[in-house]
């Protein structure tokens, strides 16, 4: 197993004149969870160590990297960079070199490795920044190099590094870390063993939750489980490192984590917008200095930022109550306004029960003008919000954030759509079929109904637009719909020519359509207790 070397890296000379790679060839491979990466292999000379210090480029997953002569000493690569340093110059070098000229900077030949290149190499040092998995015997056996091998082990090995990485240092700080093994995966797990459980409690869900993912990590029997655990709970290590210091913390000084938690769980909720600088920047710095980090390794950084923390409570509750009332006087504006616009939404739904009418108009308008006169008819909290909002951080109520505004546009653009969709039904019920249908009705309430339709005198219509009227344009509607599909039927009845069985079916077909589409409108537009309402009162008539 290489040993990795901390030795500085060897700097070309100034006068020397960084050589060309003798060759290069795009890899491309799969890595530990599937995903596809990129990479290069690359023939150097031995003075050519520019390409092993430099980072990756853009789009470059890894560069591997095949030195022609042993190095003068040890090297120290880049990040995702592995050198293979031969134990003799390579017996191909010379070749290489010669193929290599007509090439220049801008192509190189293709990776070859002869036999005794293997051999070579197969006897020489793999140099990373990662603690490679594999050696030089394991990549360069058998006839040809075994390129993928190595370039999944270095992303693997990467990988967990940097995770164990950040395990190390979190369980040790603010003292030196420990090496980044899978050693550090037993420490965390007596962690977990020393933590008190909060025992399910409500009071705790961070404690428990940081538990729970560090469980599921210290469980990992190897490097490749470890990496596909860690990448999948933990996108950024720097949560990783967070949920070891609020173990810590909890492990340390239980009372003191706990207040800290608080802390913290107000300021996630007292959310300041930009533009209140000087308050946004007192709560950056205080999420900044009340952490559970400095809880478990520099305790006494804590005192101050919690005296800042009471003076910064004072403030945002101050300014939090002024704008929770002018939010909610905006509120009951607007409350108001939706409530003189009700009648004009039920007139709308009632004439979307015609299903002669065709489709339902604005259903999504109906239920979004519900859900904002709810959304609007108050907070209850309006009286001594201040006291509330300095131990919450905001309203337990409401949860109106400072930056919050009333939806003004957005009740403006739905009394819109609910105004655009009775015209649409009004378009339809001016229709010459519904207008002659209707014209054979002796019901004055339909005569007048009739003729503010003509007139769009829509504001006067739903004045009148009660359940009985609507109930009784539906049946009347139904039945002219099923007196135009029995018409055939009945003509002959009264000729006393027997009628066709086909044309029987087909008419009573259209029958029980007719009548399917009326209940299935009705439902579908009466609040669910209206309709049940309806239905009981139609069975309890039937009885009498």
């Amino acid at each position: 197993m290489p040993q990795r070397r901390a030795q500085p890296a060897i700097e070309t000379q100034p006068e020397q004149e960084e050589a060309p790679p003798l060759a290069s060839t795009p890899l491309r491979i799969v890595d530990h969870s599937g995903r596809r990466r990129r990479g290069s292999t690359v023939i150097l000379p031995r003075r050519s160590l520019g390409l092993i210090s430099a980072r990756l480029e853009e789009g470059e997953d890894f560069r591997i990297v095949m030195l022609s002569e042993p190095p003068d000493g040890p090297i120290s690569p880049a990040e995702g960079v592995v050198v293979a340093a031969p134990a003799q110059p390579l017996p191909s070098a010379s070749r290489l070199r010669e193929a290599a000229a007509p090439y220049g900077r801008a192509r190189q030949a293709a990776i070859l490795v002869s036999p005794e290149d293997l051999e070579t190499l197969r006897e020489g040092k793999l140099y990373s920044r990662a603690q490679l998995r594999v050696g030089p015997a394991d990549v360069f056996a058998g006839d040809k190099p075994q390129l993928t091998l190595l370039a999944r082990d270095l992303l693997l090995s990467a990988g967990v590094g940097e995770y164990l990485q950040a395990v190390a240092i979190a369980l040790s700080a603010p003292g030196a870390a420990k090496a980044a093994t899978l050693d550090r995966l037993d420490e965390l797990q007596k962690l977990l063993e020393a933590v008190p459980s909060s025992g399910g409690s409500e009071a705790l869900p961070e404690l428990d939750a940081a538990a729970s993912r560090l469980s599921q990590l210290s469980c990992a029997e190897d490097a490749e489980t470890m990496l596909l655990c860690a990448e999948r709970l933990y996108p950024a290590r720097q949560a990783l490192s967070e949920d070891i210091y609020i173990l810590r913390a909890f492990d340390r000084s239980p009372e003191r984590a706990g207040e800290l938690l608080a802390y913290r769980r107000f300021l996630a909720r007292a959310a300041v917008p930009p533009e209140d600088g000087d308050l946004a920047l007192d709560r950056s710095l205080l999420l900044e200095q009340l952490t559970f980090a400095a809880l478990a390794t520099e305790p006494n950084r804590l005192a101050p930022a919690t005296a800042t923390l009471a003076r910064f409570r004072q403030r945002y509750a101050s300014l939090y109550r002024q704008r929770h009332t002018a939010y909610w006087a905006e509120m009951a504006r607007l409350h108001a306004r939706l409530a003189v616009e009700h009648s004009h939404a039920d007139a709308l739904r009632r004439i979307n029960t015609l299903a002669e009418l065709g489709p339902p108009a604005g259903v999504g308008a109906l239920a979004a003008f519900d859900a904002l006169l709810e959304e609007t008819s108050g907070c209850q909290l309006i009286a001594g919000i201040e006291d509330v909002v300095a131990a919450e951080g905001s309203c337990p109520e409401c949860g109106v954030l400072l930056d919050q505004s009333a939806p003004a546009r957005r009740v403006a653009e739905i009394l819109e759509r609910i105004d655009r969709a009775c015209d649409r039904q009004m378009a339809r019920l001016s229709s010459s079929a519904i207008q002659q249908v209707l014209r054979r009705s002796s019901d004055s309430r339909v005569d007048q109904f009739l003729r503010m339709v003509q007139a769009s005198q829509m504001s006067r219509l739903r004045d009148i637009m009660d359940d009985d009227l609507i109930g009784y344009l539906r049946r009347f509607l139904v039945e002219s719909r099923i007196q135009d599909a029995l018409e055939p039927i009945l003509s002959r009845v009264r000729d006393g020519a027997p009628p066709d069985v086909h044309e029987a079916q087909s008419a009573m077909r259209d029958v029980s359509r007719v009548l399917q589409m009326a209940f299935q409108s009705a439902q579908r537009a009466l609040p669910p207790g209206e309709a049940k309402a309806k239905e009981g009162s139609s069975r309890r008539g039937r009885k009498g």
